[in-house]
């Protein structure tokens, strides 16, 4: 049943709902076998990805202690001057909402791996620093985690992959509208 103006119930035979269903049915069907046929080179890319991030985080919390969010952060924070940063620039340097940063924050401040603190001139801001802890924790993890990258990825590719690949990217990273043309072997 549904409604017709504020007041005025309209009923549908069951009949016409099956047909709608049945209806939605096929083309859900028609667009999940165009989903399928359209994107598996996008659905490999993606698994790829998980499956070598997961790897990477399991093995940063087997043999760091350090879930991979926080070596990220660790990550960002070293390439800065000072290594410290305002709130708001790291959120953005990470790709997560400001409560989700802010989360992250307090449980590394509680590791003791960063402070936060106001910063001077400006009270409205958070300022982000690496503490001597979070030093050597970044400085343990950062040459299992190349060696891991390698064996995972880099070692894989051949120079000329290497190559390809990153002119992909470049390409992708750039915002290069896709090529259009239908006619193309995928």
């Amino acid at each position: 049943m549904t409604s017709k103006g504020r007041n005025e119930p309209v009923w549908q035979s069951p009949r016409a709902d099956h047909a709608r269903s049945a209806e939605v049915a096929g083309e859900l069907e028609e667009a999940l076998a165009q989903l399928n046929h359209q994107t598996p080179l996008w659905q490999s890319f993606l698994a790829v990805h998980r499956q070598i991030v997961e790897q990477l985080a399991d093995e940063m919390l087997r043999e760091h202690q350090l879930p991979l969010e926080w070596f990220d952060v660790l990550v960002h924070l070293a390439d800065l001057p000072g290594m410290r940063a305002r709130q708001k620039e790291l959120r953005d340097r990470v790709l997560l909402s400001e409560s989700g940063v802010s989360r992250l924050l307090v449980r590394m401040e509680k590791a003791g791996l960063i402070t936060r603190s106001t910063a001077d001139d400006d009270r409205r801001s958070i300022e982000i620093a690496v503490t001597d802890d979070g030093r050597a924790a970044l400085l343990a993890a950062i040459e299992s985690h190349l060696q891991l990258v390698a064996s995972l990825f880099s070692d894989r590719l051949t120079a000329t992959d290497q190559a390809a690949l990153n002119w992909v990217l470049s390409k992708l990273l750039a915002g290069t509208k896709p090529d259009c043309d239908t006619s193309r072997e995928e």
